[in-house]
C-alpha cells in the first residue's frame, strides 16, 4: 500500500512459494534426521550395538520408510506453499488494481485542478490592458530613490 498518493503503488511480484511455517520446518527436521540415520545404519559402525540381522533389517527398513514418508510430506508443504503464494498475489493483486485505479483518478482529477488554474490565469492576463507610454527625448530619465 501506498504511504502517499503522490506516487504509483508498487506492483505486487509473484513469488514462487510462501515462507516456511512450523510444520514444515519439523518435518524438514524430521527429514533430515531419517536421512543421516538410514545413512549411520547402512555404515553398519559396532556403536550402534546390534547383533542381530532381523533387528538390524527392521531398523534399516523402518527408517527408510520414515525417511519416504517425511519426504513426501515436504512435498505436500511445498505444494501447499505454492498454492498460498499464488493465492497471496491474486488479493494482493486484486488491491494493487483497487489502489492504481483510485491514484489515476486522483491523479487525473489533480492534472484538471492545474490545467484550470493555468487556464484562469492566462485569462486573467489576456483581459488585462497595459498602457506603455514613451518617454519624451526632452525629460531627464528619473532618478532611483535608493541611488
Amino acid at each position: 500500500m501506498p504511504k502517499a498518493f503522490d506516487r504509483a503503488p508498487d506492483q505486487p511480484k509473484l513469488r514462487r512459494r510462501s515462507s516456511m511455517d512450523a510444520m514444515e520446518f519439523l518435518n524438514l527436521l524430521l527429514c533430515l534426521g531419517t536421512l543421516v540415520l538410514v545413512l549411520l545404519i547402512m555404515v553398519r559402525w559396532n556403536m550402534f550395538d546390534i547383533n542381530e540381522k532381523a533387528e538390524y533389517d527392521f531398523i534399516k527398513y523402518f527408517s527408510i520408510v520414515l525417511l519416504a514418508l517425511s519426504a513426501l510430506g515436504m512435498f505436500r508443504f511445498d505444494l501447499g506453499a505454492k498454492r498460498r503464494a499464488h493465492e497471496d498475489y491474486t488479493f494482493k493483486m486484486k488491491e494493487y488494481e483497487i489502489l492504481r485505479t483510485k491514484w489515476l483518478e486522483i491523479t487525473s482529477k489533480k492534472m484538471e485542478m492545474e490545467s484550470s488554474r493555468t487556464l484562469e490565469s492566462m485569462n486573467v492576463v489576456k483581459a488585462a490592458q497595459v498602457v506603455v507610454q514613451a518617454a519624451s527625448k526632452e525629460e531627464p530619465p528619473a532618478k532611483m530613490e535608493n541611488e
